[in-house]
């Protein structure tokens, strides 16, 4: 099975991961613009420092070439460029060639190598290493003319890349911490609009959880507030339900047909055998006839109950409801050698119920006990002011395969079928349940005993 995720906690990382990735481009673009536009300006500088410097390259009466450079400024840069530049001041080197390439003057550092260009009014900008060998160097070359020379001048790259980086860095320190903020508001924002979002499905995915097979009949997913994307889903879930629920309406009403059907037949069937000589093949036949109608009468519950057809419950009188099933059917057990004891029916217990259901829960208890206990069993029916009914016997108690499968059907202590068809344990349960009760099986030291709590009545609801 895949492993599940969290939609916004997906979504967050994903956010985080794209604005990190859009910043770091931002940042990238930024400093690759700004590097290029600090180019273009050391360019123009260069070529502003070569027109203004060209004018002083002079040649002397005796053909010497003289090339009076002027003094540099030396006002510090501030914070946190100082210190950036390369070398020592002056930052621009120079070199005088001529038409061969022969240096005629030159600067102590930074003074550029290679052959001039054309003779141009304009200055021409390349880049090359340095005399000594260092570079590259930003070279920005003009002819002048009165001389006949070229005045080639030179600024290390590196000057350029030092300032560009340190502007990046001097961004990120400032505008680090927005940025921060910013994708953290937006991580915030997406998760938020998720969960708001996502709301409708979370109502239902609740309204899923609700229901069960006694409510299919009359429960759907509710839409209301859920994302156009979802709602597609939805609609195919309530078809789905329509779906089940017709199949499952098929089943039922097939064996409620099936069990009415046999009925007669078999009621005509026990008639025939009764009508026979005595002996053992005839009690053995009527017997696996009784077995048979008593298990289509199981159906015929199981079937009722499952229909989910809205049952009546009202305010009764737990006792009351009790005593009766009891004085109707225990005497037959006494009868035939079974003891029934009864307690805390004396006093009013107003519980919310059914009194078919309380009465097909008893009797099935009952006949369990006529089936699988023997003779001389003592029975304990005990009602509690609290809502609850103790039924308790004193017989050999659940085999351990029943008492696993937790009320299953068809969970039969023994694989004999005229033992019993293992559906009275499954009916009482689904019983209590439609009544918004439980049952289940309560610990005892031999026998069985079975807890069925019911829902108090208020006040205003007692029966009267």
């Amino acid at each position: 099975m895949s492993q599940t995720y969290r939609l916004d906690v997906r979504l967050a990382v994903i956010v985080t991961a794209v604005s990190a990735l859009t910043v770091f481009t931002a940042g990238m673009v930024l400093m690759l613009e700004f590097r290029g536009e600090q180019f273009a300006i050391e360019e123009r500088g260069l070529s502003s420092q070569v027109e203004d410097w060209v004018a002083l390259v002079q040649r002397r009466a005796d053909g010497s070439i003289a090339f009076e450079r002027p003094a540099e400024t030396t006002q510090d840069l501030d914070p946190p460029y100082t210190g950036l530049l390369t070398g020592t001041r002056p930052i621009y080197g120079y070199a005088v060639v001529d038409a061969e390439g022969r240096v005629l003057d030159r600067s102590a550092a930074m003074a550029p190598a290679g052959r001039p260009g054309p003779k141009t009014s304009t200055p021409v900008l390349s880049s090359g290493p340095a005399l000594d060998g260092s570079g590259p160097l930003l070279i920005g070359e003009l002819y002048a003319p009165e001389a006949g020379v070229w005045l080639r001048v030179a600024r290390a790259r590196s000057d350029v890349d030092a300032l560009a980086n340190t502007f990046f860095a001097q961004f990120l320190g400032e505008m680090g911490w927005a940025a921060l903020l910013l994708l953290a508001v937006t991580i915030v924002a997406a998760v938020a609009t998720v969960r708001v979002s996502l709301g409708g499905l979370r109502r239902a995915a609740a309204q899923a959880e609700r229901i069960t097979f006694e409510n299919l009949r009359h429960e759907r997913l509710g839409d209301d507030g859920a994302p156009a994307e979802v709602q597609p889903f939805i609609a195919a879930v309530n078809k789905a339900l329509d779906s089940i629920q017709a199949g499952a309406a098929a089943q039922r009403d097939f064996s409620i047909h099936a069990a009415h059907e046999l009925r007669t037949p078999l009621a005509d069937l026990r008639l025939r055998l009764e009508g026979m000589p005595p002996g053992a093949d005839r009690n053995a036949a009527i017997r696996d006839v009784d077995a048979m109608a008593r298990l289509f009468e199981q159906l015929l519950h199981i079937a009722r109950l499952d229909g989910g057809a809205v049952l009546h419950l009202a305010p009764l009188d737990l006792s009351e409801a009790v005593a009766q099933v009891l004085e109707e059917a225990a005497p037959r057990l006494v009868s035939e050698g079974w003891l029934v004891e009864a307690d805390g029916l004396d006093r009013p217990v107003p519980v919310i119920g059914n009194p078919t259901l309380i009465a097909l829960v008893l009797r099935n208890l009952l006949e369990n006990v006529r089936k699988h206990t023997p003779a001389g069993t003592q029975v304990m029916v005990r009602a509690g002011e609290d809502g609850t009914v103790t039924f308790e016997d004193t017989g050999p108690g659940l085999p351990l395969r029943v008492r696993e499968r937790d009320f299953a059907r068809f969970a039969r202590g023994s694989d004999d079928g005229r033992a019993g068809s293992g559906l009275g344990l499954s009916i009482c349960e689904t019983a209590m349940r439609r009544m918004g009760g439980t049952f289940r099986l309560d610990r005892s030291e031999d026998g069985c005993r079975f807890l069925m709590t019911f829902s108090k009545a208020l006040p205003d609801e007692d029966a009267p």
